[in-house]
């Protein structure tokens, strides 16, 4: 399915060495760009590392083995993999006109082997996701610098009227000063001035991180920096509490634990930002990203930090750092290596007088060094030799050579001294001795070997090695399951997703809900695994259909947040369960109308009436727009 490594794309401007990662919708390639650079010194040409992403709808297509384009099934699945591969292009091409310090670069879009490649900066390194794997919860003030980084990030997009849609923690890694860098804008949406939706990508989301409008497409048909506000409160609160937070669409039955219940050395203001943040109605949250930043308390020694992190060497040790790009520079009198360059510094010049008395203690240090070495090196011999044994192989009888040409030394576990013999320094009697099988009563040890493998003599050699014989083993070929069975597996597949789907069906009970979310999800994985053996209409009916009851199930779900008053137009006036006030929802189950008021009244001219908890009146018609504000009383 992957392309192979060394695979040359854009006529040899890129060049793929392996794959680092895939998924349902592609594949990321690491690759080499080859360019050129131009300098004081001339034009010089240059290898950069660079990342590619090939769209890849696994779902639907296959790769032909002998041109390596990308084909797809069916005609049914070729309008959805051109679909969304237009929707990619004209995505990706919009990114890569967005510059800022923390979000990765995206080099260049074009298309080749009959689908889309987005080539972007290479950032080789680790996630917030494997950081935290790794080192478990991270300090407050650390998780706080890398938000306040990612904010900036996000309010720079949002400033462009763009949404990235699945911020967490696998898609922010750290570059090698510290910094957190923005990745994956693969789900991304951009909107026109009049903020309504221009470009959309495929209906995806990280569950636990993802708002609940993103799970209705029409939940961000107009544009709105709440999703991102959101995930990025979820991702704080994942990296200060170490667990994924409770599903946006499942809370109503599901409460999101309290932070500082997790973790009571959470900051009372930054739970408090991250309670605001991850609010299920995207009116109650911060309504941008600057109002949620300025919301937080940033840590004052936050560059002292920086420089520090860089200056320990445990910094490098623990790969905790990211190169972006890592460049020969060619400088005359030095030996060439591969180096960073961070700031254009000016380095102040060294007298003459100043570099002899650095030569001097220079060669003073070596001299000293190489006295030291010698000593240690006198001192080593004079030690006594660690205990090390070596298995034999069996001597004929008549070799008077103790050791075979075909001996095996193998290095015995120190707490097993079954069969094992000390080597000591040896006497030419107490050889003698050894080779008549005498020693010493006061040197006796008990020496536990088959007695077809005498005792070795030889010095003890400093570094073993071992020597593997060159003995053929059988191979076994690898089992290829047969066409029957891979149908057989096909078919199972299949008869088990369209179970659980029938399984799937909603219902107001809370528990009813959890359960059919999770069975219309198996069914998908069911069937995305009858993908990979084969593709037919059938199939490809039954994925679309999945789609649909997903809808259907999650639309369920955002309406048991709430017990239906009365209708009220087109909208629904409701009362919200986990708040007890009252608003009104639309068919979609989106609040036009605030669930914020203590009641609503029908008034005479056919507008509702809600009373609000400073015993005021806001008037609103049946489109869900406010005709009248702060009244003390209505008709």
């Amino acid at each position: 399915m992957n392309l192979p490594n060394g695979y040359p794309l854009q006529n040899g401007k890129y060049r793929l060495t392996h794959v680092v990662g895939q998924g349902g919708f592609g594949i990321t390639y690491k690759g080499v760009w080859y360019t050129e650079v131009k300098g004081p010194l001339g034009t010089i040409k240059t290898e950069v590392p660079i990342c590619v992403k090939e769209y890849f709808f696994k779902d639907y297509c296959y790769r032909d083995p002998d041109s390596f384009a990308v084909k797809v099934h069916s005609e049914t699945g070729r309008a959805l993999f051109e679909k969304f591969k237009e929707k990619l292009i004209k995505e990706a091409k919009i990114l890569s006109d967005v510059h800022h310090p923390h979000i990765v670069n995206v080099l260049e879009v074009f298309e080749e082997n009959d689908t889309a490649y987005i080539a972007m900066e290479y950032i080789s390194g680790n996630s917030l996701k494997y950081k935290m794997d790794k080192e478990g919860i991270m300090p407050e003030a650390r998780v706080l610098r890398y938000m306040r980084q990612i904010g900036e990030a996000l309010q720079f997009v949002h400033e462009k009227n763009i949404l990235h849609l699945d911020i967490k923690p696998s898609n922010i890694l750290i570059d090698q000063a510290g910094k957190a860098r923005l990745i994956d804008f693969g789900v991304s949406k951009r909107y026109d001035i009049e903020q309504q939706e221009t470009s959309t990508t495929m209906l995806t989301l990280s569950k636990g991180f993802a708002s609940i409008e993103q799970y209705d497409n029409e939940g961000t048909q107009s544009f709105s920096p709440c999703p991102d506000i959101y995930s990025l409160g979820a991702t704080m609160y994942n990296l200060l509490t170490g667990k994924i937070p409770t599903e946006s669409i499942l809370r109503a039955a599901r409460p999101l634990p309290s932070p500082r219940d997790l973790n009571p050395s959470i900051s009372a203001k930054t739970e408090a930002a991250i309670i605001k943040a991850m609010e299920i109605v995207p009116a109650d949250r911060f309504q941008s990203m600057s109002e949620m930043l300025a919301a937080l308390d940033f840590p004052e020694v936050e560059e002292e930090e920086i420089k520090k992190d860089i200056s320990s060497p445990e910094y490098f040790e623990e790969d905790e750092t990211t190169i972006l790009f890592t460049t020969r520079l060619p400088q005359s009198g030095k030996d060439e290596g591969d180096e960073t360059v961070l700031n254009n510094v000016d380095i102040p010049a060294v007298s003459k007088k100043k570099k002899r008395k650095v030569t001097l203690i220079s060669l003073l240090i070596i001299i000293f060094a190489s006295i030291g070495s010698a000593v240690a090196l006198l001192v080593q011999r004079s030690k006594a030799v660690p205990p090390v044994a070596e298995v034999l192989n069996s001597v004929p009888e008549g070799n008077n050579n103790p050791v075979s040409d075909s001996t095996v030394p193998v290095v015995i576990d120190e707490n097993n001294t079954s069969g094992v013999v000390e080597a000591e320094p040896e006497t030419e009697s107490e050889s003698k001795k050894e080779s008549t099988g005498v020693r010493p009563d006061s040197q006796e040890k008990k020496i536990v070997k088959p007695e077809t493998t005498p005792k070795q003599t030889d010095p003890v050699k400093q570094k073993v090695e071992p020597v593997v014989n060159d003995i053929k083993q059988p191979v076994t070929a690898p089992s290829v399951p047969t066409e029957a069975e891979m149908n057989a597996e096909f078919e199972a597949l299949i008869a088990s997703g369209k179970n659980k789907m029938a399984a799937s069906d909603a219902s107001s009970n809370a528990a009813d809900f959890i359960k059919a979310t999770e069975e219309i999800a198996d069914a998908g994985t069911d069937f995305s695994k009858a993908a990979k053996i084969k593709m037919t209409d059938e199939l490809i009916s039954l994925i679309e259909k999945r789609k649909v009851k997903e809808e259907e199930i999650l639309l369920a779900g955002r309406k048991a947040l709430y017990d239906e008053v009365k209708p009220f137009g087109e909208l629904m006036i409701v009362q919200k369960k986990e708040t007890q006030k009252f608003g009104a929802i639309d068919a979609s189950a989106k609040e036009c109308i605030k669930c914020r008021y203590l009641v609503a009244y029908k008034t005479q001219q056919g507008y509702m009436a809600f009373l609000r908890e400073d015993e005021l009146f806001d008037i609103y018609d049946a489109e869900g727009t406010m005709i009248s504000e702060g009244l003390s009383g209505y008709y």
